[in-house]
């Protein structure tokens, strides 16, 4: 991938990111927004499930060789989807919650909020920072080892988001049900 590739891709992926919050805000159909909302969160929280657990134990037995060109390989998910992802989910149930006269600030929603501001830190901090030292690793063909140790980053990164937006799912549904 060249930097000019990975230009346009940050640019589309903005882009895409932003109508897919206004464009449902705008329109304010509930049932749109509401499915983009568990669309998006759905995909977002497989990506963790397939990142997190089953890609971390299957490419634990393998060498770092091995390792670093999956790490290449998956850098379109890591450094466009998970950060796109966890900005369009909360900001989209944000507005669901809003739509629906279900938010309030209490003792339910305030973690929902805390601990969706930690995803989103998470995916753009260490998700993101790292897929990125991959993609100037990989660039510069410097070291496997390297590159293999950040997807390690990235795996564990995403079984915390996992455990993390299991939380929130929790949450949200206890709302939708018992409130």
């Amino acid at each position: 991938m060249r930097n000019s590739e990975l230009l346009k891709n940050f640019t589309i992926t903005i882009i895409f990111s932003f109508l897919l919050i206004t464009i449902p805000a705008f329109i304010g159909n509930i049932l749109l927004i509401d499915y983009i909302h568990v669309l998006i969160g759905a995909i977002w929280t497989g990506t963790d499930v397939f990142l997190g657990l089953i890609f971390y134990i299957v490419l634990n037995g393998l060498d770092d060789n091995i390792r670093s060109r999956v790490a290449v390989r998956i850098l379109p998910m890591t450094l466009y989807f998970i950060p796109a992802a966890s900005v369009i989910t909360p900001v989209l149930g944000f507005i669901l919650s809003l739509k629906e006269g279900i938010f309030k600030l209490n003792y339910l929603f305030i973690p929902i909020i805390a601990l969706a501001f930690i995803l989103f830190l998470m995916s753009f901090i260490l998700i993101f920072r790292y897929s990125m030292k991959i993609y100037v690793e990989n660039k510069s063909k410097n070291c496997i080892t390297k590159i293999s140790g950040f997807l390690r980053v990235i795996n564990i990164t995403a079984s915390v988001q996992l455990v993390i937006q299991v939380v929130i799912i929790s949450l949200m549904a206890y709302i939708v049900v018992f409130l």
